[in-house]
């Protein structure tokens, strides 16, 4: 069993020097350098004085406590110039600002394209070995493994496609005298973790009625692209009287300069996770650790899928294992993030930045890579659909009996016809085989580099 993380701890704070003002600087005498010129940063849209205006307003909602909730409804619709009368009616008095720092905080984002064969139990106990295609476009993975931060996905916020590269001698200092940045170091990478998983999968492991072996599964594509990404993070303190004072953190994401695009994230008050609301996740309203994901699994004929959408089920999967809730037999203690792990076991020197998988957000791969993976989610599709039916053609006593309609889109717009079965998959063939060979002619270069580097490493 992994070690336990104490909820109460992880709940409290995040451990960043204490002082009763708003930001101070956190670097060696000679001052911080960046590991790698692949890293870039967002840079701080939100001032903060405007976000401790908002971060004080989920506080008070995240405290749950009646006064505040209507303290908080009052800033939402008049802004702070209730305070005084707010205060002078015993509102929000409960709720203390202790400390509030600006930070740069690891994030990776992940391009990937996994493919291989997998074991599914048919009917009257048949064993079936259908093929499962993943792609994921931008998923996320901290950079970090330090809770209670790793369990927050920053993935959904747009970014611009040209961010600086990361500097710390003007990225620390951006918001003026007074007001230097926090920098968290990347200590992980998507590589590590890509190394856990598939050691965790093993030879056998059950997931939705699907038996994975992880020596039969090769990555296509795996692309990590790593950003300084700009939060605020408050420590509020709330008074509950006999029940003593609780500590907790408000998160705030600072890229854009519209604050309604800000997210904005706090823990939950214990008796609620008690009540059994808000405990499936560390956070309220988290955000999605793969907004964009896609999984094939076919012959997609019955009994051959996954019960409930495929794609679902591997979003839901993720981040429930990123974002871990409480125990169910102990609402006090959380799973670490498999982050930690990864630290621990699979990258103990660290990240390795010249690995050619690891590539700036700015480059001209990403854009290379998005492009492939759209051919290839397209392709795979084309896979998916002769092979299930190739299927049902198999199965048929008389195929050529049956009509469907299909789709050619070998020309500038697609010719939609009646055809016999046999005749669909003859036509299909032809267009797959086609996209199969688009696919080949527009890999990127790095991916064919990095091919070429794997298969000397595979003979020597």
């Amino acid at each position: 069993m992994p070690p336990r993380m104490p909820l109460a701890f992880a709940r409290s704070k995040v451990v960043f020097p204490h002082r009763h003002h708003l930001v101070r600087p956190f670097s060696s005498p000679s001052g911080p350098s960046s590991p790698s010129s692949k890293i870039v940063a967002a840079p701080f849209r939100i001032r903060p004085e405007d976000a401790l205006t908002r971060m004080h307003i989920n506080a008070l909602l995240a405290t749950a406590a009646m006064p505040n909730l209507i303290h908080a409804l009052l800033l939402r619709l008049f802004g702070t110039s209730i305070n005084p009368l707010a205060k002078e009616l015993g509102l929000g008095t409960s709720l203390t600002m202790k400390d509030m720092k600006a930070v740069l905080y690891p994030i990776w984002r992940v391009d990937t394209i996994i493919k291989g064969e997998v074991n599914l139990q048919g009917v009257e106990g048949k064993v079936i070995r259908p093929t499962m295609w993943i792609s994921t476009r931008e998923g996320y993975v901290p950079g970090n493994p330090f809770a209670p931060l790793s369990y927050l996905s920053f993935a959904v916020p747009p970014l611009p496609d040209d961010l600086p590269t990361y500097d710390p001698s003007s990225d620390l200092t951006q918001l003026g005298e007074g007001f230097d940045v926090v920098p968290v170091p990347f200590t992980v990478s998507p590589l590590g973790l890509a190394k856990r998983i598939r050691n965790m999968v093993g030879g056998r492991k059950n997931w939705e009625n699907v038996t994975l072996d992880q020596t039969k599964f090769e990555d296509k594509l795996l692309a990590c692209y790593p950003i300084m990404f700009p939060i605020y993070i408050a420590e509020f303190e709330h008074d509950m009287g006999d029940e003593g004072k609780r500590s907790f953190n408000v998160i705030m994401d600072a890229h854009d300069d519209n604050i309604k695009n800000c997210r904005v994230s706090w823990p939950p008050p214990p008796q609620l996770v008690e009540n059994g609301r808000f405990d499936k996740n560390y956070y309220v309203n988290p955000a999605p650790f793969l907004p964009m994901a896609n999984l094939l699994l076919y012959p997609s004929v019955p009994p051959h899928t996954i019960s409930g959408p495929n794609t679902a089920k591997l979003v839901e999967t993720y981040r429930e294992w990123m974002s871990p809730a409480p125990y169910p037999d102990d609402i006090t203690t959380i799973p670490p993030s498999p982050m930690v792990g990864v630290q621990l076991d699979e990258e103990i020197e660290g990240v390795d930045w010249d690995d050619l998988r690891i590539q700036s957000w700015s480059g001209k791969e990403r854009e290379e890579n998005g492009d492939w993976i759209e051919l290839s989610l397209k392709t795979q599709k084309g896979v998916e659909t002769l092979e299930t039916m190739s299927y049902f053609s198999a199965k048929a006593p008389h195929p050529e009996e049956l009509k469907g309609l299909v789709i050619s889109t070998a020309g500038s717009r697609p010719k939609f016809e009646r055809k016999s079965l046999v005749d669909m998959e003859k036509q299909l063939e032809v267009d797959v085989k086609r996209m199969k060979e688009e696919l080949d002619e527009s890999k990127p270069g790095w991916l064919r580099e990095f091919e070429k580097i794997e298969g000397k490493e595979k003979k020597q």
